[in-house]
């Protein structure tokens, strides 16, 4: 007894004759699925991120004295010198801290600062 419905009932006999065009079909079709998806991955993942790394570049290169950053832990301060890869801000009166450029999550410029002060007041 057949529990499985494997399809038409002379199915067999016509897969006999056509069995060399059918397993092509399968795999071009295979392959056309397997070349939409690495194009999706690639829309998808790997081109924002490639815009992501080049814009936290120019971030990064763009830092000057005098500029506010904000770290990924959340700590605020203003850029007191600027070395290699270390960059060192000063976040309170007296509080000078060393933070690794990856670190930098976010750079504010004194222009937006002054900006956003006389919005504010407005």
């Amino acid at each position: 007894m057949r529990l499985i419905f494997a399809g038409a009932p002379d199915a067999g006999a016509a897969a006999a004759t056509g069995t060399q065009t059918s397993a092509s079909g399968a795999m071009l079709q295979m392959l056309i699925m397997l070349l939409i998806f690495f194009a999706m991955m690639y829309f998808l993942v790997i081109l924002p991120q490639k815009r992501r790394e080049k814009e936290f570049k120019e971030m990064i290169e763009s830092m000057k004295k005098g500029d506010t950053i904000i770290t990924t832990g959340g700590v605020v301060g203003k850029i007191v010198d600027i070395k290699k890869d270390v960059v060192k801000i000063k976040s309170a009166n007296t509080t000078e801290l060393e933070i690794h450029k990856a670190y930098i999550a976010k750079v504010v410029k004194e222009k937006e600062e002054a900006k956003e002060e006389t919005e504010s007041k407005e």
